[in-house]
Parts: structure tokens; sequence; C-alpha cells
């Protein structure tokens, strides 16, 4: 009596065998699907990015012309008192005291 061989499911013949995976035609359309859409959302990535850049810079522009308005501030205010006085602040102050700013 001659046996039987068991088959398992590895034996089993199918129509996916005869087109490989690299030659599929849905595997590329979907790979060129993924891609594109890969691309649309890097696209949004990248204006974001750039938006934030905007807004670092223009923060960065406001910084420097509040700086620039308090310096021009405190010059004029400096002079003022020169003039006031009639002499500079640095012989008001004794030796090692430092300068004095009232707020």
């Amino acid at each position: 009596m001659k046996s039987k061989t068991i088959r398992g499911l590895q034996e089993i013949r199918t129509m996916s065998e005869r087109i490989s995976q690299t030659d599929n035609p849905q595997r590329k359309y979907l790979t060129l699907a993924m891609l594109e859409l890969e691309k649309a959302r890097r696209g949004k990535e990248r204006i974001s990015a750039s938006q934030r850049v905007e807004n670092i810079d223009r923060r960065v522009a406001e910084i420097q012309e509040e700086q620039a308005c308090l310096l021009a501030v405190a010059e004029a205010e400096l002079a003022k008192a020169e003039s006031s006085d009639g002499s500079t602040a640095t012989e008001n102050t004794k030796a090692g005291q430092g300068f004095n700013l009232t707020y």
C-alpha cells in the first residue's frame, strides 16, 4: 500500500504565481498613488514651515524696532537731563557707586 503525501498550503497553485511583484500593474499604481499623497503632504509641510519662518522674521523685526525706540527714548532723556543740569552724568556720580536709573 502506497502512502499518500499530505499537501499543505504551500502546494496550492494560484494565479498570483504567474505575475511577479515587480511587474504587477496594480502595485505600480498603488506606489504612484502613495508617492502622490506623500508629495501633497510634504507640500503642506513646506508651506507651514515657510509661514512659521515668516512669523519669526516678523517678530524679530518688531523686537528690533522696539529696541531702537527704547534706546532713542533713553538717549533723549539722558540728553535732556544733561542739558538741564549743565553737567554730565559722570560728574554727578560718586566714584565707585555706579550709574543710577529711576523708573
